[in-house]
């Protein structure tokens, strides 16, 4: 293994088509013209690998045929299976490419090495020490997501992912991302979302449940670092939620009508804020 610089991105390196060109150069001149976002290193690489190709912003097929899922990070998604693309999705993966030109990758593996796709799960930096996953979020090309129990680079990817967002930069550009309103949830919606809504109650077992204005509930794992908030806090707070909006489906409703069909699971405080009016 290979001792490895502090990862500091080179955005003069890239270079992409003329149809997004006049986004990404403002991007790549508002970057340039700010200090430098947070370096997310976590010492030596533990594997170089070599890259066959980018299939969106945040998987990649290695050389030797192992797909790779970019831990911390989620990009917009390309057209596919009848749905149109995402805002922004054919940029996160030019950015991807480019970024990852010129030489072999460096992974740096985190508690699982696997999702529950097989895919390979790795920090993943270029020949030059830069972190990918910094990058894509300083540039607003993506969202941060913590999944347990790879958190080790949460903290420094949520605040590459602060800055953008500080800056209006990519998906926090006003209109770009569309925010889903929890009261607004019906049959269809599901995948990625960036939601908004209230809470209009809490229970807790196993797990601590926020129930939002709407068909919607938030399992919240109270393993995660969520402070001294007690539970009753959340009782009337106005809440926004990165995740993935799961359809229990009508079977479960009426098994348990009492419940909210539509679930987002919540492992870390980096996935949500909280305020009050």
């Amino acid at each position: 293994m290979t001792n490895r610089k502090v990862p500091r991105v080179s955005l003069g390196t890239f270079f992409y088509a003329p149809f997004y060109a006049p986004l990404l150069a403002l991007i790549c001149t508002l970057l340039l013209a700010l200090p430098a976002f947070a370096d997310c290193t976590v010492g030596e690489a533990d594997e170089w690998v070599t890259l066959d190709r980018v299939l969106d912003g945040d998987t990649l097929v290695l050389r030797d045929g192992r797909h790779l899922r970019l831990i911390g990070v989620n990009t917009p998604e390309l057209a596919k299976r009848g749905r149109a693309a995402q805002p922004l999705a054919r940029e996160a993966r030019d950015f991807t490419r480019r970024f990852l030109s010129g030489g072999d990758l460096q992974l740096v593996y985190d508690r699982d090495r696997r999702d529950r796709y097989g895919r390979l799960l790795a920090h993943v930096y270029n020949h030059r020490g830069d972190s990918l996953e910094a990058a894509l979020l300083a540039a607003g090309l993506a969202f941060h997501i913590a999944i347990a129990p790879n958190l080790t680079q949460a903290e420094c990817l949520a605040q590459s992912e602060r800055g953008a967002r500080r800056r209006g930069l990519g998906i926090w550009a006003p209109g770009v991302w569309p925010v889903k309103r929890a009261a607004d949830v019906q049959p269809g919606d599901g995948g990625f979302v960036l939601l908004r809504g209230t809470v209009r109650r809490v229970d807790r077992n196993r797990y601590l449940w926020l129930e939002l204005d709407g068909p919607v509930a938030l399992r919240v794992d109270p393993r995660g670092d969520f402070g001294q908030l007690r539970w009753r806090d959340w009782q009337g707070a106005q809440i926004e939620v990165k995740g993935w909006l799961v359809d229990r489906g009508e079977k479960y409703l009426s098994r348990f009508p009492q419940n909210k069909r539509w679930i987002i699971a919540i492992e870390s405080p980096h996935t949500l804020s909280i305020s009050r009016n």
